[in-house]
């Protein structure tokens, strides 16, 4: 399943490379407001990066919370996180902000 929060969305994948390493639960930090996408239980979630990329291993089902949005129940699995992003009027790409 494919889940949705704003301009994050989480895609399964069957594992998570090698070379990432663990980091802490937040997955984005809106710019404008301060809030956080995150989940809320290191105990049962582990995210990581490589690149810049980013992976969650969710082992049980997890919440995944942000101010602004409704909370999202996550099921076991293994997800990379794409950012959503935009073009502007100079063709330049860039991640789109809450």
């Amino acid at each position: 399943m494919i889940y949705r929060q704003g301009d994050i969305l989480l895609k399964p994948i069957n594992s998570i490379p090698e070379e990432a390493r663990k980091k802490n639960l937040v997955l984005a930090e809106g710019e404008v407001t301060g809030h956080y996408h995150q989940f809320v239980d290191p105990t049962i979630v582990s995210v990581y990066e490589v690149n810049e990329q980013q992976y969650v291993n969710v082992r049980e089902k997890a919440e995944l919370t942000h101010d602004e949005h409704h909370n999202l129940f996550i099921e076991k699995g293994v997800y990379e996180v794409v950012r959503q992003r935009e073009v502007d009027l100079l063709n330049e790409v860039r991640q789109v902000m809450d």
